[in-house]
């Protein structure tokens, strides 16, 4: 277990990937998917964050002025 996954809502895991389904854990460190690395650092290698957010922000603000 890294230093990450000895927090308390991990605690009583005895598998690591279990706890980290089942215990409440919100954000990956790393995650791998057939042999390629999707999440580094919590971070997804090659997404735009900043785009995703602005572009998210102007569709739900046209959503939010169709439900009003």
């Amino acid at each position: 277990m890294t230093e990450r996954s000895i927090e308390m809502r991990f605690s009583g895991s005895h598998d690591p990937l279990a706890a980290l389904l089942l215990c409440g854990a919100h954000k990956a460190d790393r995650v791998m998917v057939a042999g390629q690395w999707t999440v580094v650092n919590g971070e997804i290698p090659g997404l735009d964050t900043p785009q995703l957010i602005a572009d998210h922000s102007q569709v739900a603000k046209r959503l939010a002025e169709k439900l009003s």
